[in-house]
């Protein structure tokens, strides 16, 4: 019941943010500044193929339930450098929002 919209909530999500760390500027300039120029297009990329992998998991789960693992895994490391940079809950509140609701998928994926 749940599973469709929350998938596609965050593959869209993620589809958004993927492109836009791979061609916007503001987050070139971003990456640069937090020390990490070289892992912005691969972040990206990995953005991409895991709301790819979220929604082909509406018709194979176990591709959805890895898929939305990595994004989880992959918004948590993004907490984790910004409690580094020592940013404030304001600009961890995107990533932590997007790692719970992949960790939710997961679950949902698997309980199919």
């Amino acid at each position: 019941m749940f599973l469709v919209p929350l998938a596609l909530l965050s593959a869209l999500s993620f589809f958004y943010f993927g492109a836009a760390c791979i061609w916007q500027a503001r987050l070139r300039d971003e990456y640069r500044r937090y020390g990490i120029p070289k892992m912005r297009v691969p972040v990206g990329i990995l953005q991409l193929l895991g709301a790819t992998g979220v929604l082909l998991g509406l018709a194979v789960a176990p591709l959805g339930a890895a898929a939305a693992l990595g994004l989880c895994l992959l918004m948590l490391s993004g907490v984790v450098l910004r409690v580094r940079l020592r940013h404030g809950l304001v600009e961890m509140l995107p990533a932590m929002s997007l790692a719970v609701l992949n960790a939710v998928l997961v679950y949902v994926f698997l309980a199919q």
